[in-house]
This record gives structure tokens, C-alpha cells and sequence, in this order.
């Protein structure tokens, strides 16, 4: 549900082998071709103006061909940016034309196209399969023969280009090696991590070569455009084991699981760990047999930082250290690209858009970042906390319209359906805001999705609406001329301490809806 409602008009996908002639009559979303087999796309446009080289484009795909009129062109995507070709006419280049589609569909490799060559699929499995295909993955490094075995589809993935496309799998060592690196999390609900580097391959004469965006262009592109820090495909594994929050079996679990995650955030910033990106891929919910205060954890503190009274800095998660003994066979898997550069990231803004604070959102779009005062910049654990609100929101929905918990009134599940879509389908900073405005709006709450939910998941949301609705009302801008206007009409002075979202508050709901659940003291 996460990909746009418009379909490209051509796509290039993976097929079973066939003795018979292949037909056209392909649907993307139907039964015939699942997203996974499609390794690119075309999009066929009727005018000129509308290419990706128009002055005024008026549409962008991530494509790796573009139709237009009587032009074409081809599109290099990747998270160091885009490269565009040069206009090529149809008829007067058509032998360039007829080139590149032989390139695409037949000559090229699937690690040409952009397939990760430090992964390979399973033996046996393949994309057009009807499971999941498994991979075997591995960091690479010199000396690590650690392979990983991939369950199932990734539990979580980034939809940004340009961020740091976080995705997190399910999965298994291959072979029951000695694990030579960890982490220890002395603190209930953070995770626990077992392995992590920096991916590598062989290239050229280098064995173990780091997979940057710059190394993955090398292979096919004479790309030397000066860009001093390259992305580089990072590793993690973690030793806890556990699910997203949707996945959740009984209201219990999802509660006491979220709750245990929450608790275990305070934990890091009793320590001076801020997390900065609480998004679905990094809370969990714990095994049905943990022990207690591990029902819900949180992931992915590799580029956690120090909050400081007046700097953050990063912490250094992957300092690892030797120890002895056996690695939990069932893991999570988390790969990511991470900057290169060891520069602390100071207070630039971080993070998912799409569960990003409100105030961090209204910075991004601020036209002279400069201007911005430290007291707006500094990035706060409020800032998070409305980030966790926003995913149980999602996890919620999500959970819901992927059991079919409403399909009983097609018009309700359809309508929320559509909110799902709304709040969390923006694929820009102003959609997303757009969304959240219609969503926590005091004149009109989300009645209809709060009236469909058992009563302990009704509490809970509510009560999170309302402190992410309190917290964004007090989130505007007041400068001397707005407090003057306030004072004259006699409201509420800007110059009053702001009403953020705060642990205590959140503990206070989690005490209402605990005290409902059967079992729980």
C-alpha cells in the first residue's frame, strides 16, 4: 500500500522459463507479476515537455527509461543523487534506442541493473517463485565468513532515495559459526547486537573493497562527479529476536510490547542516547516466550546520538570487542547506507519523514535555514516521542486493513483505507504535513477510526492524539509582533512554556489501558 496508485506503462520483470510464447497482457498489483520480479521500468509520455529534461517538469519517476514525445533519455537512480541522459530522438537514434533495450532486457546482468553483489539468492529460490524468495548475505569483510539467510520479505524498508534506506529482514545464520563480535545491551527493551560492518566485495585487485555508491558506479559508469562522501552499505545484526509492531498477536502483546520499546528509549536517554529515528523498522515487539521487560524493544542505534546541553554528537555503536561462545541462531538483520565521514552530524535533521516530529518537518521546509533559532534546531526527545506516537498510529492501521479486521462494512474499511493513505502515503515533506493537518485537527478527531477499535487501543490512541494535537498547536512560530497581538486580544501569550509530549504523560495513558488488560497488575 505504500507504492503510488499509478502504475508505469512498461515494466521489465522476471519471468518462469516457458516453452510457449510470452504474452503482454501483464498487470502489475494483479496476479500476474509481483513487485519483486520487476527489475525496471518504462514510462511512455505523450509530449516533449513532459520529460525529466523539460525546464518545467512536471513528473518524476525513478525509472531507468523515459519516453517522451519523439525523445528518450535514460535515468541513473541511486542514493548519491540522479544522473540524466542527453535527449535522444526515436528515429534519428534509433539504432541507440533498439541498443539500450537489448542492454535492458537481455544483455545486462541483474547486478548490473543494481542488484547488491555482496547477496545471492538462495539455491532453489528464485524472484518468480510464489514465496518470498531467500538470500545468503554476508558483511564480506576480511576474515568474516559469517553468512546470513534471509526469511521471508523485508519487515521494514525505507521508500526515501536520497536517505539512509534503512531495510530490516528476518534471519538466520546459515551455518552455526562462533560469533567473534558483539555489542551487550545492559538496558531492557534496546536490542541486542550481535555483528556489524561495512559491507565489502571484491574489485579489481582489492579483495575486500567497501561497497560505496561510488564503487557500485564504478562497475558501469565513467561517474566522476566531485562528491567527497560516498554513502556506504552498512551491516547490522542483532541478537534479540522479535516482530513489528503489526504483527502483534493479541491487543496485549501489542500494548506491553510498545510500552516495554518506550521504556526502553528512556533508558537511552537516561544515558545521554538520543535515538532520532523512531520509525516501524526499529520497534519491535518481543517473542511470546521473553522475559519481562523485553516484550517490545527498540533497533537501530548505529547513528543514536549524545544529547548534550548544547552539541550532539554521534555515538559509537560498532566499537565492538571479542567474546567467546555461540550466536543466537534467529536474528533481525538490519542493512543501511550510512555517510562515510566520521563528522559528527551536529544538528541537522535526521530521520524518517514520513514519522518525523511536525516541527522537525516545518524546518525543512523553512526557505533560509539559517534564520532558524537554536531553541527550534536543537533536536529534543519530544521530538521523538511524537515520532513513536506516530507509528503506533500506523502499526494500528496497518494491522487492521492487512487482517481485514473491518471488511465486515466495506464503506469503513475503505475510509480507512484512505486515512492510511493520507497520513502515511506523502512522498513529499509538504503531502506528509498535509496528511498529519487533516489527521490531528481538534475540530475534528478521527472519530470513525477510534470508534472501530477494541477499547484498550481506543484509550491508547486517544490519548496519544491528544498529546500530538497539544504539542503541535504550541509548535508555532512566536515572534515579538505575534505576542503583541496576543497581548492586546488577551489570549494565550507565545512566550508561555510549551506543551511537548513528555514520558510521564505517556506512562499516565499506558496506566489507563493496562489497568483493562486481563492478567496485567
Amino acid at each position: 500500500m505504500s507504492f503510488p496508485n499509478d502504475k508505469p506503462d512498461f515494466v521489465l520483470t522476471e519471468v518462469p522459463p516457458t516453452s510457449g510464447p510470452l504474452t503482454p497482457a501483464i498487470d502489475v498489483g494483479r496476479d500476474g507479476v509481483k513487485w519483486r520480479q520487476i527489475s525496471g521500468f518504462v514510462e511512455v509520455k505523450p509530449h516533449v515537455r513532459e520529460g525529466p529534461n523539460a525546464t518545467k517538469s512536471t513528473s518524476l519517476y525513478v525509472l531507468c527509461m523515459f519516453i517522451y514525445g519523439d525523445k528518450f533519455s535514460l535515468g541513473w537512480y541511486d542514493r548519491r543523487g540522479v544522473i540524466i541522459s542527453d535527449d535522444y530522438d526515436i528515429l534519428q537514434n534509433l539504432d541507440i534506442l533498439v541498443s539500450v533495450i537489448l542492454q535492458l532486457t537481455t544483455h545486462m546482468t541483474a547486478y548490473d541493473i543494481g542488484h547488491d553483489r555482496s547477496a545471492r539468492l538462495l539455491e532453489g529460490h528464485s524472484y518468480y517463485q510464489f514465496g518470498y524468495p531467500s538470500f545468503l548475505v554476508s558483511t564480506g569483510a576480511a576474515g568474516d565468513t559469517c553468512l546470513w539467510k534471509t526469511e521471508g520479505p523485508p519487515i521494514w524498508y525505507s521508500l526515501s532515495l536520497l536517505g539512509r534506506g534503512t531495510a530490516t529482514w528476518r534471519a538466520v545464520l546459515a551455518e552455526n559459526k562462533p560469533g567473534k563480535k558483539r555489542i551487550k545491551s545492559p538496558l531492557p527493551g534496546v536490542a541486542e547486537f550481535s555483528l556489524g560492518d561495512d559491507v565489502c566485495i571484491p574489485l579489481g585487485r582489492e579483495t575486500n573493497a567497501r561497497v560505496t555508491v561510488g564503487t557500485l558506479r564504478s562497475l558501469i559508469l565513467n561517474d566522476d562527479a566531485g562528491v567527497p562522501d560516498y554513502p556506504v552499505l552498512h551491516r547490522l545484526a542483532l541478537e534479540t529476536v522479535g516482530r513489528p509492531l503489526w504483527d502483534a498477536d493479541t491487543t496485549k502483546d501489542f500494548i506491553l510490547g510498545s510500552l516495554a520499546a518506550l521504556k526502553g528509549h528512556q533508558g537511552l536517554v537516561e544515558q545521554g542516547i538520543l535515538h532520532r529515528d523512531m520509525s516501524p523498522g526499529n520497534i519491535f515487539v518481543g517473542d511470546p516466550d521473553c522475559t519481562e521487560g523485553w516484550e517490545g524493544f527498540v533497533a537501530d542505534l548505529e547513528l543514536a546520538s549524545v544529547a548534550q546541553p548544547e552539541t550532539q554528537s554521534v555515538v559509537s555503536l560498532h566499537t565492538l570487542s571479542p567474546v567467546a561462545g555461540q550466536l543466537n541462531t534467529r536474528s533481525v538483520f538490519l542493512e543501511e547506507t550510512v555517510p562515510s565521514s566520521s563528522e559528527a552530524p551536529g544538528a541537522e535533521i535526521t530521520g524518517t519523514a514520513l514519522f518525523m516530529a511536525e516541527e522537525l518537518l516545518s524546518m525543512m521546509l523553512l526557505p533560509d535555514k539559517k534564520e532558524i533559532r537554536p531553541a527550534q534546531s536543537k533536536r529534543e526527545v519530544h521530538h521523538d516521542l511524537e515520532s513513536f506516537i506516530l507509528v503506533l498510529f500506523y502499526s494500528i492501521m496497518k494491522r487492521g486493513l492487512e487482517r481485514r479486521l473491518w471488511n465486515k462494512n466495506p464503506d469503513e474499511e475503505s475510509q480507512i483505507r484512505e486515512l492510511y493513505r493520507t497520513l502515511f502515503g506523502g512522498h513529499t515533506i509538504r503531502l506528509i504535513q498535509q496528511g498529519r493537518c487533516c489527521f490531528f485537527d481538534a475540530r475534528n478527531p478521527p472519530v470513525y477510526l477510534l470508534d472501530v477499535l477494541d477499547s484498550p487501543t481506543e484509550q491508547l490512541l486517544y490519548g496519544c492524539w491528544r498529546l500530538v494535537e497539544i504539542q503541535r498547536s504550541s509548535n508555532f512560530f512566536i515572534n515579538e509582533l505575534t505576542a503583541e497581538v496576543d497581548q492586546r486580544m488577551q489570549w494565550k501569550s507565545g512566550s508561555e512554556e510549551r506543551k511537548v509530549i513528555t514520558y510521564e504523560q505517556l506512562y499516565n495513558i499506558y496506566d489507563v489501558v493496562t489497568s483493562k488488560l486481563p492478567g496485567v497488575h
